[in-house]
């Protein structure tokens, strides 16, 4: 059997909740954003938009497990533990994972072809400061050749495509939580299959958005107020090496943290010495955003915010997982973050102090969301997992 969607007719799986096409809700229930431990089995939260409109790879594989070993991988391999041994081709082997402890929630679970989205969840595209729907877009099994294609990878392993290999564009996924005050780590595996010269400009982590002209429901899919760095007319230059910065609606300041793999590999400059850049955003109009710090700590003028911070640097190779992890932590009012190639086991990290800059949030419901984003140079990244704590 099926489900028609009322508002779009898509015919949707008999056990989805939300509608595959355009995230109806398919049952009665409204969603209040709250933090739910993960469950042995799962809901079936519907997956996202496919690619072409196809209904390969919409099958919902409510298994937790899996999905919470990865977080210990994650954790085991922040802590420099061999938890990853290669191949001459690169191939991860990983080993026995251990049992996770019950306080992650896992928001997206695509490895190993596994389809599972844990919560519900809103995209929104940006193409040079005008919103697209465009992207970001999912590839299941049955068309996920169409992205890896793209780089001349054979693969049917299923992603999330935060935003296409074109210029001055961005992508993202958000999903809302209630805040306890403690600690948040954002965990995410991602990869790429196409780039132009260059794969620059990377994932961005958005941490404690409080939205209120839009919010996670199926009308605002697609539908956020936001600003961007890049439009045809304007420009807010933030960071030597930025690209296309999503900044979306908030009635507070909220924080960006974006990982720039072109620094310090292809582009740096005095003061700079990793692949981060940290934003603080103010955007309380939706239209009219303003960044801090400004000056940069940094670089000085002309640019805001913390610019090419950290140690270490990297460029992944096409088709390699990247694990980027981030926590914030409130009783230091201090931002931590690794980036770990899975593959060649090469990362960068940072660790700053917001003290003086950003004020701790009070506990709350908030969003939080991951992206992707192009300047000049092009490249297709994508999403296979996202886990949060906290």
């Amino acid at each position: 059997m099926v489900k028609y969607c009322p508002r779009c007719g898509f015919q949707n799986p008999d056990d989805a909740m939300y509608c595959i096409r355009c995230g109806f809700p398919l049952t009665q229930q409204v969603y209040q954003p709250t933090v739910q431990q993960p469950p042995v089995s799962p809901p079936p939260y519907p997956q996202p938009p496919s690619a072409g409109g196809k209904k390969g790879g919409r099958k919902l594989v409510p298994i937790i497990g899996v999905a919470l070993a990865i977080i210990v991988i994650i954790a085991a391999l922040i802590l420099v533990l061999p938890l990853f041994h290669h191949t001459t081709t690169k191939k991860l082997i990983p080993n026995p994972p251990p049992t996770l402890p019950q306080n992650y929630q896992v928001i997206l679970n695509l490895l190993n072809g596994q389809q599972y989205f844990g919560v519900p969840h809103v995209y929104q595209g940006d193409n040079y400061g005008t919103p697209t729907s465009q992207w970001p877009v999912y590839y299941g099994p049955n068309s996920a050749n169409q992205y890896w294609s793209q780089g001349g990878i054979s693969k049917n392993q299923p992603v999330l495509e935060l935003v296409q290999a074109q210029n001055n564009v961005a992508g993202a996924i958000f999903w809302g939580e209630t805040y306890s005050g403690g600690s948040v780590t954002i965990s995410i595996i991602g990869t790429y299959s196409s780039y132009y010269l260059y794969p620059a400009d990377g994932y961005t982590i958005y941490l404690f958005l409080t939205p209120t002209m839009w919010g996670i429901s199926p009308q605002y899919n697609y539908s956020i107020p936001f600003a961007s760095t890049f439009t045809p007319t304007t420009a807010i230059v933030a960071s030597p090496f930025q690209g296309q910065i999503m900044m979306p609606q908030s009635s507070t300041p909220y924080i960006i943290v974006q990982w720039q793999p072109y620094w310090q590999e292809r582009g740096t400059a005095p003061g700079a010495t990793g692949q981060w850049d940290i934003y603080i955003v103010s955007n309380p109009s939706g239209n009219n955003p303003s960044i801090s710090p400004s000056p940069s700590p940094d670089l000085g003028q002309p640019f805001a915010a913390w610019d090419g911070i950290g140690t270490g640097a990297f460029q992944p190779n096409p088709g390699d997982l990247i694990n980027m992890t981030v926590t914030y932590n409130p009783s230091t009012n201090t931002l931590t973050g690794i980036v770990i190639d899975l593959n060649t086991g090469q990362s960068a990290s940072f660790t700053l102090n917001l003290n003086g800059y950003y004020t701790p949030p009070d506990s709350g419901s908030y969003v939080f969301g991951v992206g992707g984003e192009n300047g000049a140079f092009k490249t297709n990244w994508a999403l296979l997992y996202v886990a949060m704590k906290g």
